[in-house]
């Protein structure tokens, strides 16, 4: 029964530390229609709070278009607040398949600084009867001062604009350096008295069978 009571115990103990463990977040899919223009924004902002250098997050936009006349759509992209961010751009003509383009992607960025709110830069023009999947890898850049900042990308085209923006203020802080090593070694902690736990408990077991 000891036995069991520890078993059971440490049973308890591990259910803790698998439900404490932060649930993998589902991506905000927003859909933006105009009277012709529509953008599909697709990303975790959750997993957007507390950017830090090296980490990216990947923010996906389909833009389409059913413009009663054949033009061009300009993408352009910008960011409010002061923090640093830096972005990778490219274009698919198909769905991403994870991290690959069928089709064969069209790189328009690496490593740029997003421009501030007044500074909006073309990303690029693409043709309005088609699809265009816009996939962004965006990071903090190296040694950024902690600023809550939003993105922004602006579709221009066929007499309207539609703008798409980030979740949240995205505060590049992250988590304090000292929680992952506070929560490893609360894990560990736990762990280890569940084995003392048991290990205790089989002691009582071998000393009552002699």
């Amino acid at each position: 029964m000891r036995h069991g009571a520890a078993a059971a115990a440490a049973g308890g103990i591990l259910s803790v530390l698998a439900f404490g463990a932060p649930a993998a977040a589902e991506p905000t899919v927003e859909v933006l229609q105009g009277k012709y223009v529509r953008l599909v924004s697709v990303a975790d902002w959750d997993q957007a709070i507390g950017m830090v250098p090296g980490e990216p997050v990947r923010w996906d936009i389909e833009i389409s278009a059913d413009a009663p006349e054949p033009g061009t759509l300009t993408i352009a992209m910008s960011a409010t607040g002061e923090t640093p961010l830096v972005v990778d751009a490219a274009s698919c003509g198909v769905p991403w398949q994870g991290g690959d383009c069928p089709s064969g992607a069209v790189h328009l960025r690496t490593g740029w600084e997003l421009p501030r709110e007044d500074e909006s830069a073309v990303l690029d023009e693409v043709d309005s009867a088609e699809v265009t999947h816009l996939r962004l890898l965006v990071a903090v850049a190296s040694g950024a001062d902690a600023d809550a900042t939003r993105l922004r990308v602006q579709v221009v085209g066929a007499g309207e604009e539609i703008d798409a923006w980030s979740g949240d203020p995205l505060p590049p802080t992250g988590p304090p350096a000292v929680v992952p090593w506070i929560l490893a070694g609360g894990s560990l902690l736990l762990a280890g008295g569940a084995a003392l736990l048991i290990a205790r408990a089989r002691r009582r077991d071998d000393g009552a069978g002699t």
